[in-house]
C-alpha cells in the first residue's frame, strides 16, 4: 500500500468521524428542543472497485452519512397552554412559513402553537399551523393540500341558517380527533378547524429543515393527508408537546467512542508524515 493511499484511508477516517462528532454534538445541543429527532451517524467501509481479483480489492477508507429518525416517538409532556399539540403515534403537522399560509409547506411535530396578534397558531419556529376549515356540523372534508388554511382563532364561527351569533370567544381547546373548538362566553362550543396529520410510506426519507421541519422529497414516498385517529394516523393531543428524542446517556457515549477514533485517524494521518518525511531524507 503506499504512502498516498495510508493518508487518504486516515483523512476519510477524520471526515467521516468528524460527522459523527457533529451529529451528537446537535443531538446533545437539542437535548431541549420540542419536536427535535435525534441523528445517527452511519458508516459504511470504502473498497477498491477497480482491482480485477475480488481478493486483490482493498479498503480504501469509511464514508459516513447522518440519518435522522423523523418517525421515532418522543415523549408526550402535558402543560397549560391550550393551543400546544402534539402527535403521540403516525404522522406530522402541516406548517407554512407564509403569513398566508401558501407553499411550500413543510411538516413538523414541533407543536408549540400560540395566538399570535391576529390569531394565527403560529409555533417558535414562526410556522404557521395549517388545517381544513368547518363546516356548521363541524364536519371538514381532508383532502389535498390546496383545501388548507392558516388555522385563526379569530375566525367567525360556522352557524347554520338562523342561528344566533355565540358572543365573545373566551377559549380554545384541541381534541384527540384534531378538531380546533371554540367556546363562547354564551357557553356554546363549536368546531372551527379540523387538523390534519401528514403521512408517508418513508418517513425517514424527508429531508430536515430549519426549526425541527422537514420537506417532502421523492424518497419519503407520496404524501397522503389523513384525520387523527383515522387511517394509519395518531391522535392528537392538545395541551401536550412531544419532547426531544434525544438520550443524553446515549449521546455523551457515542461523543466519546466517536471523538477516540476521531483521534486515532488524525494519528495515523500523523505517522504516515512522518514515515514520509524520513524515507524522504532516507533516500535524499
Amino acid at each position: 500500500m503506499s504512502f498516498s493511499s495510508v493518508f487518504s484511508i486516515a483523512v476519510s477516517g477524520v471526515n467521516a468521524f468528524a460527522k459523527g462528532l457533529a451529529a451528537a454534538s446537535s443531538n446533545i445541543a437539542n437535548t431541549g428542543t420540542i419536536g427535535f429527532k435525534r441523528m445517527r451517524t452511519e458508516f459504511s467501509d470504502l473498497v477498491t472497485t477497480d482491482a480485477p481479483d475480488m481478493k486483490a480489492r482493498v479498503g480504501t477508507g469509511v464514508g459516513a452519512v447522518n440519518r435522522t429518525f423523523a418517525a421515532e416517538q418522543g415523549a408526550v409532556t402535558r402543560t397549560n397552554t391550550a393551543t400546544n399539540v402534539a402527535v403521540a403515534g403516525a404522522g406530522f403537522l402541516v406548517v407554512s412559513a407564509d403569513e398566508l399560509g401558501r407553499p411550500p409547506f413543510l411538516f413538523t411535530r414541533s407543536g408549540d402553537f400560540l395566538a399570535n396578534a391576529a390569531g394565527d397558531l403560529v409555533n417558535g419556529a414562526g410556522y404557521r399551523l395549517q388545517g381544513y376549515a368547518t363546516d356548521a356540523a363541524g364536519a371538514a372534508d381532508i383532502g389535498g393540500l390546496a383545501g388548507l388554511q392558516p388555522i385563526n382563532i379569530n375566525r367567525a364561527p360556522p352557524l347554520g341558517p338562523n342561528a344566533t351569533p355565540p358572543g365573545p370567544l373566551t377559549g380554545v381547546d384541541i381534541d384527540r380527533e384534531g378538531r380546533v373548538i371554540a367556546s363562547y362566553q354564551t357557553g356554546e362550543r363549536i368546531a372551527l378547524y379540523r387538523i390534519p396529520l401528514a403521512l408517508f410510506p418513508n418517513p425517514e426519507g424527508l429531508e430536515e429543515t430549519r426549526g425541527t421541519a422537514f420537506r417532502q422529497t421523492s424518497s419519503a414516498g407520496p404524501l397522503a393527508l389523513a384525520g387523527a385517529l383515522s387511517s394509519r394516523a395518531g391522535a392528537i393531543e392538545g395541551q401536550a408537546l412531544e419532547i426531544s428524542t434525544v438520550d443524553l446517556g446515549r449521546e455523551f457515549s457515542t461523543l466519546i467512542e466517536t471523538q477516540r477514533a476521531y483521534a486515532m485517524n488524525a494519528r495515523a494521518i500523523s505517522v504516515a508524515d512522518e514515515l514520509w518525511r524520513r524515507t524522504v531524507e532516507t533516500a535524499a
